[in-house]
């Protein structure tokens, strides 16, 4: 007789094939892309049946979604990260940039951008993805403004600049480059233009 009651192994797989499906659903996309990350893909990568992919989160869209969730959530957790080790004498636009330029490095957030691509042709998708997305950038924006300084910035005008560096910096990724080589022409246009705009 086991001496682990059914349900409760049960309630152990699926808790334990939920971080393993997600963790091959982003390695898959990051190798494959949205075309060929298929559940039979997914599901070889997590070491279960295809259909575990169903049967947890319902649909692939569903799984989609809760991918992108996922690298929200990692994305998040590595933003505060480079809050907590920024240097406290730097200038805190300039750290607010460096910190998005780094985060928009890391190759988790190719997945972003994968999805985004995915997205495009399936508005059912874009639907769910798109809210999802504002959420990540008020969450960014909210680490990067705990920065000391950034305050005297009118919200709109720096909620308009972070979703600007991630526009720029992912656009930067897909094409291959280092992000942080174009933070200093940034910071020269920024501090040409930002006493007008806060003066508007």
């Amino acid at each position: 007789m086991s001496s682990v009651p059914v349900g409760r192994g049960l309630r152990r797989r699926a808790e334990e094939a939920v971080p393993r499906l997600l963790d091959a659903g982003i390695e898959a996309l990051l190798e494959l892309g949205p075309v060929r990350c298929t559940p039979q893909a997914v599901g070889m990568r997590a070491g279960l049946a295809p259909a575990a992919l169903f049967h947890h989160f319902g649909t692939l869209e569903d799984f989609y979604i809760a991918v992108a969730e996922e690298v929200a959530c990692r994305q998040l957790v590595a933003m505060q990260g480079l809050l907590d080790a920024a240097p406290r004498d730097e200038d805190p636009l300039e750290a607010a940039l460096r910190m998005l330029a780094e985060l928009s490095s890391n190759r988790v957030s190719e997945v972003f951008l994968d999805l985004m691509a995915a997205a495009r042709t399936d508005p059912a998708l874009a639907a769910r993805l798109d809210p999802l997305l504002d959420a990540y950038r008020r969450d960014i924006q909210e680490i990067a403004g705990q920065l000391p300084g950034l305050d005297a910035l009118p919200p709109d005008l720096f909620a308009d600049l972070v979703q600007l560096a991630l526009d720029l910096f992912r656009g930067t990724r897909l094409r291959g480059g280092d992000q942080r080589k174009r933070l200093p022409l940034i910071m020269s246009i920024l501090r040409g233009r930002l006493t007008v705009l806060t003066d508007d």
